[in-house]
């Protein structure tokens, strides 16, 4: 009786036939990957082929699939897909809530999502809580697919999300290519898009040196809802695992969370997955008055997750992905992008044809100025190959001179500068225009180049100087100075407003002891100069603040305030506000070797 049952469970599992149906699902994700490689700019020329040989199989496979009877087989493995992947997303993104936070607040923001979509705007606030939230709820749900906990909740809450997040990847993309589109044409776009949609936060870009573009992103959701669909359409079938499906399902997962740990070059999630799985089954198991098994291992990794979270929001990341990470130099990073290689193209329409012709700026000759023969139609700028952004683009410390008290004046490096506002020597600029068809262009005589504005299409009109305001401010860039100086303290305060105050005497402690032993002390801020008085007048703290860029002082340290030790550009170490040392250790540690 015994091995009947036994059997009827093997041919539910393996359907009609377990070759065919491992077969058919082996060729399904061949399928699914084609599709998706299809609509990768990568595909180049061979995208319809991909798109044609994706689609089929996908079809094909999916269909044997439900024939055969072997749909229940395959939605194990989307539950190993999707349980793996959600759990390390949310985890890189626990790892790191402000980060997630501050995307939130892009979207949030009158300009981005809810320019057309009003009433996202009143999450803005709550965009750190919503940040813990969504990652604690990323791991819950990829632990209960994977044990198939309470799997129909589970299963409609993943379709749930999955059409949210299709949705908002393909809005980004959208209003990515409408920006592009306004710009080609000249037209004004008055909104911001998010380019970077934040689903594994900094991770990516500080591994494999880049994000997945928005198209990428809603490729990728696609590809997830494809498989939490399979997960939805077997819901009826699956049940809480027995303990030869754990078993199975356990390693299959970790399989998937271990290639994610290599991808983000990071070892803990693995770990981490392995230790909320164990810890589950072992909390399910323990005897908490009515408690249903599936919700006690929920609340055992929501707990965990939620601790997780806590910690990084109040302190920094476990792992640091950003490019002013430990260890990492700001002027090798400041460096770091690549020139995009482009060519100017004109085109022609040859009259004797009627067909138009396009002849690069160096194929460029007389000929062509025959406007007998040619009529000019355009001049395009073709992008041979694309640039790559400098990881850190913004670093840029600077201080109105007329704004420096008279301590910030016997700071050595403004002191040693020597210069009063009536001694600067504001420079004059020269200009010439260039004349076309389609308008006038203004160009300093700097970055003219006639390469790019030929004698047949501009007229170059004579030499003008623009003479340079007399009243212009005298700005002291100390950029130079913080990237080349042997030990420098870096406060930052992202937003001046709600700064934790509770530690500042631990920040001013410091900053007085830097100042007797030399050691240069800055603060880094967006804020105004009234902000700045006021909050060294309630404070009795009165270091100097460089003007800093808003968003690249949010990426330095999350902390609000933050500290950090740079070595000729080489950050030694970051503290949040909680940990600020004694100047003493950091001193003997770091500086005086």
């Amino acid at each position: 009786m015994n091995d009947m049952k036994l059997r009827n469970q093997k041919i539910d599992l393996f359907g009609r036939s377990m070759i065919l149906n491992i077969s058919g699902i082996a060729l399904n994700l061949v399928g699914v990957y084609l599709v998706v490689w299809g609509f990768h700019a990568s595909a180049g020329d061979n995208d319809t082929l991909y798109k044609i040989l994706g689609f089929s199989l996908v079809i094909t496979t999916i269909s044997s699939l439900i024939i055969l009877k072997g749909i229940f087989l395959y939605s194990y493995i989307a539950r190993a897909l999707v349980g793996g992947l959600f759990i390390v997303s949310g985890l890189i993104k626990a790892n790191d809530p402000w980060g997630f936070a501050f995307k939130l607040e892009e979207y949030f923001a009158p300009d981005g999502l809810s320019f057309d979509y009003p009433f996202f705007e009143w999450f803005e606030p709550y965009s750190l809580q919503l940040s813990v939230i969504i990652c604690i709820a990323e791991i819950v749900l990829g632990v209960a697919v994977i044990v198939g906990g309470k799997i129909k909740l589970t299963s409609w809450l993943l379709v749930v999300m999955m059409l949210f997040f299709s949705w908002l990847t393909w809005y980004t993309t959208s209003c990515n290519d409408s920006q592009m589109a306004a710009v080609k044409s000249g037209v004004e776009f008055n909104r911001q898009c998010v380019t970077d949609c934040g689903c594994f936060g900094d991770a990516l870009r500080g591994s494999v040196g880049r994000s997945l573009t928005p198209i990428e992103s809603f490729w990728k959701d696609l590809t997830l809802f494809y498989f939490v669909l399979i997960i939805f359409f077997n819901q009826w079938k699956i049940k809480l695992n027995s303990v030869r499906e754990n078993w199975a399902m356990v390693p299959a997962s970790l399989l998937v969370v271990a290639f994610f740990c290599w991808v983000f070059g990071w070892i803990f999630p693995f770990f981490y997955a392995l230790f909320v799985l164990l810890g589950a089954f072992v909390v399910g198991n323990l005897n908490i008055g009515k408690i249903g098994k599936p919700w006690k291992m929920a609340i055992f990794v929501a707990f965990i997750s939620l601790i997780f979270s806590v910690y990084t929001t109040m302190y920094l990341p476990l792992k640091d992905y950003r490019p002013y990470r430990i260890g990492n130099n700001i002027r090798e990073e400041m460096n770091k992008g690549v020139a995009g290689v482009s060519e100017f193209v004109f085109r022609y329409e040859d009259k004797s044809t009627g067909k138009q012709i396009e002849v690069s700026d160096k194929d460029w000759n007389e000929s062509y100025s025959n406007t007998d023969k040619y009529t000019f139609v355009d001049r395009v700028e073709k992008v041979i190959s694309e640039g790559v952004d400098s990881p850190i683009k913004d670093f840029r410390a600077a201080v109105d001179y007329e704004n420096l008290t008279e301590e910030d004046k016997q700071v050595p490096v403004i002191d040693s500068i020597g210069v009063t506002v009536s001694s600067v020597s504001l420079h004059n600029e020269d200009f010439i225009t260039a004349k076309s068809a389609y308008g006038i262009d203004t160009i300093s005589v700097l970055e003219y180049d006639p390469e790019y504005y030929p004698d047949s299409l501009y007229t170059i009109g004579p030499k003008f100087t623009i003479l340079a305001d007399p009243g212009q401010r005298f700005e002291i860039d100390l950029t130079n100075y913080l990237i080349t100086t042997d030990n420098v303290f870096l406060m930052t305060i992202r937003d001046i407003e709600s700064v934790n105050l509770s530690h500042i005497a631990d920040f001013k402690s410091l900053y007085e002891k830097a100042t007797e032993k030399g050691v240069p002390f800055f603060v880094l801020s967006p804020a105004t100069q009234e902000q700045i008085s006021k909050f060294k007048r309630e404070n009795d703290f009165n270091p100097t603040f460089l003007s800093f860029d808003g968003v690249e002082v949010k990426i330095i340290v999350r902390s609000n305030p933050g500290l950090v030790l740079v070595r000729k550009g080489t950050v030694i170490d970051k503290w949040p506000c909680r940990s600020v040392p004694e100047f003493e250790n950091v001193y003997e540690e770091f500086i005086q070797k």
